[in-house]
């Protein structure tokens, strides 16, 4: 059990004890004098209730840039996977040849024309940086986070209420649960869709005129529908909210020009389209069982690793108490749909949580045909994560309602309890979740050094296998001619290296300060195959080497030839303990060659690659280095 786990655990077994020991009349008394100071605080129209908002947003930037600086830091300028597809529209822009079927033409199974345009804006200025799209990321959920306070405020909460759930919003949006698309360029798009969602909310609840508020929707209701293949849902929750909320003059002629809108938009996406024949069969027979657990895991993925070792069952339980919550608030806002008031305050949050609910529902059609596990990969998070945030206004709104309308001092207690209740187990699955997923965070962050790496070397060595291995699956022949096309623009940098001779790199000797490591072994595999093994950092950066160099050095012209690269890392407890820093963690390297490569009587060296520089630090040999 974790320090963090086990010391909320006695904080909240303490705080039952203190609740039944204490004498009633004490615990009136108490409860009457903080509500009473806390009313003086955040007194309506006082200088303190906006220094108490300042406080609410200082609090909120804790996570919010603690996430910022954990992709900055993780991030590799790299492109990985998907990528590599909009190399080719890079290319095309910088040399005239760009039209529009490039940005139209299908990718996968969707129109991705916005994400497009961006990738190609993206090195307009002469360098294509992939961090940049990483950031679009982090932008994205700043901007989405501003929209889901201004929601808040217009539920007339009050400010206790709009804080906590604010904060909690907060943690869900900026969680690193959504490792893998946070350091993926490609894994912007994914966070789009939301973002034009609440911006949709936030301008459907403002005091605009209906036409303008159509405009604007269906401009992002399209924007929506040209990022990913889910973003079509948007048609039915922006615009509709409106017609929904409060009463509007001509609605049916309104709703039918936006159906109208709709359809026109859906004929100029499927205008052509063709389903990719590698994915799955829609809606295969498998069990119903399969689909119900796919569509709770998917719901859940957010706190899945907070249980080690189930994380299927984890994501299975969130994803159900979510589903009961927010169904238990449908009916009660059913029970009350009469009143325009109430309708108004949670209208826009059934929206963003039947945007999870339905993006749940057809990812189960389409990949349940992987298994259901495929639903805790943690790019569905971002997906999944809007049902968290309208579940936790939901269940504070609809609190707020009973203990308004039934305001006993018992009531009052058992609604305190039960929110109390939630919010602890809320956040102890999340502090787990945290520390777990962290764990994969730097595991990609090495695989994409990697990748780095290899892309560099791609025009000099055989790097193939290490591409196929962290860069592109399957086919490296793509990102190596790709990336010479990049090159040749001068749009990767550093450029690739063109020599394999080492000094035409700027080296020098790892002394410990700027790097250390060393080559602990090189073991036989086979007859003609050799595996060399150590570890290495970049104490400079706070990190592990990119990866690791090796070289011979041929006895007659004493010239270091560079002949391979490592093709792995590996975990090292103790670089980590011996540095006192988790992010060496994976220090740990691997470099596999056929021993052909290597003139008789040469001396191997190694040296660890910084790939900003580029530069190579000449590691220790712990073994004897003459062949």
């Amino acid at each position: 059990m974790t320090l963090g786990l086990r010391s909320s655990l006695i904080a909240l077994f303490a705080s039952g004890v203190l609740y039944w020991v204490l004498p009633r009349s004490f615990l009136r008394t108490a409860g009457f004098w903080l509500k009473s100071l806390w009313s003086s605080l955040v007194a309506e129209g006082g200088q303190r209730r906006k220094t108490m908002w300042i406080v609410v947003w200082l609090v909120a930037l804790v996570p919010m840039i603690h996430l910022t600086y954990l992709v900055r830091h993780y991030g590799v300028e790299v492109p990985t996977l998907d990528d590599w597809e909009m190399a080719p529209l890079i290319v095309k822009a910088h040399t005239g040849q760009l039209h529009f079927a490039d940005i139209f033409a299908q990718q996968q199974e969707a129109r991705t024309v916005l994400p497009k345009l961006i990738f190609v804006l993206s090195a307009a200025r002469g360098h294509w940086d992939v961090r940049d799209q990483m950031m679009i990321s982090v932008v994205s959920c700043w901007l989405s986070a501003a929209g889901l306070f201004l929601l808040l405020r217009r539920t007339g909460l009050g400010l206790v209420a709009v804080a906590i759930c604010f904060w909690l919003m907060i943690l869900s949006l900026f969680s690193n649960a959504q490792f893998e698309l946070w350091i993926f360029a490609s894994g912007f798009p994914s966070f789009l869709p939301g973002l034009f969602l609440v911006a949709a909310l936030v301008t459907v609840t403002s005091q605009i005129s209906t036409g303008t508020k159509f405009i604007i929707c269906a401009v992002l209701a399209a924007a929506s529908s040209f990022t990913l293949p889910h973003g079509l849902l948007a048609w039915g929750l922006m615009f509709p909210a409106h017609l929904v909320i409060g009463r509007v003059r001509r609605w049916r002629s309104w709703l039918g020009l936006w159906l109208g809108l709709c359809a026109l938009c859906s004929i100029f996406y499927f205008w052509g389209y063709a389903k990719p024949g590698y994915l799955p069969s829609f809606a295969p027979a498998v069990s119903p069982f399969e689909y119900v657990r796919f569509f709770l895991e998917f719901l859940g993925g957010g706190l899945a690793y907070s249980w080690k070792g189930h994380a299927t069952t984890a994501a299975a339980i969130f994803g159900l108490v979510k589903v009961i919550l927010f169904s238990l608030a449908l009916v009660y806002a059913l029970r009350r749909r009469r009143d325009e008031v109430f309708l108004a305050k949670v209208i826009p949050w059934f929206a963003l949580g039947l945007c999870s609910v339905s993006s749940a529902v057809l990812a189960a059609l389409g990949r349940v045909g992987y298994g259901s596990s495929y639903a805790l990969s943690s790019r569905y998070v971002t997906f999944s994560i809007y049902l968290t945030v309208a579940v936790i206004a939901l269940v504070t709104v609809v609190a707020t309602e009973i203990v308004r309308a039934r305001g006993s001092y018992r009531m009052r207690a058992w609604v305190a309890g039960t929110c109390l209740l939630l919010i602890v187990s809320y956040l102890i699955a999340f502090q787990l979740r945290a520390a777990n997923t962290l764990f994969f965070l730097r595991s990609l962050s090495a695989k994409d050094r990697l990748a780095r790496a290899a892309v560099l070397f791609s025009a000099t060595l055989d790097t193939s296998e290490v591409i196929k291995k962290t860069a592109y699956p399957d086919n490296a022949e793509p990102v190596v001619r790709n990336a010479a096309a990049l090159d040749r623009l001068h749009l990767l940098r550093p450029p690739l290296v063109r020599s394999n001779r080492l000094n035409t790199l700027p080296h020098e000797i790892a002394d410990g300060e700027r790097a250390s490591g060393s080559c602990e072994a090189v073991t036989e595999l086979e007859p003609e195959l050799d595996r060399a093994s150590g570890w290495a950092i970049l104490n400079a950066k706070g990190r592990p080497a990119d990866c690791v160099v090796v070289a011979y050095q041929n006895p007659p012209d004493q010239e270091w030839i560079v002949f391979a690269i490592s093709d792995s890392f590996a975990m090292r407890a103790d670089t980590m303990k011996k540095y006192r820093d988790v992010d060496y963690l994976w220090a740990g390297w691997t470099a596999t060659f056929p021993r052909r490569l290597i003139p008789p009587g040469a001396k191997l060296s190694f040296w660890a690659l910084d790939a900003d520089a580029p530069k190579l630090y000449l590691l220790a040999d712990d073994r004897s280095s003459a062949r």
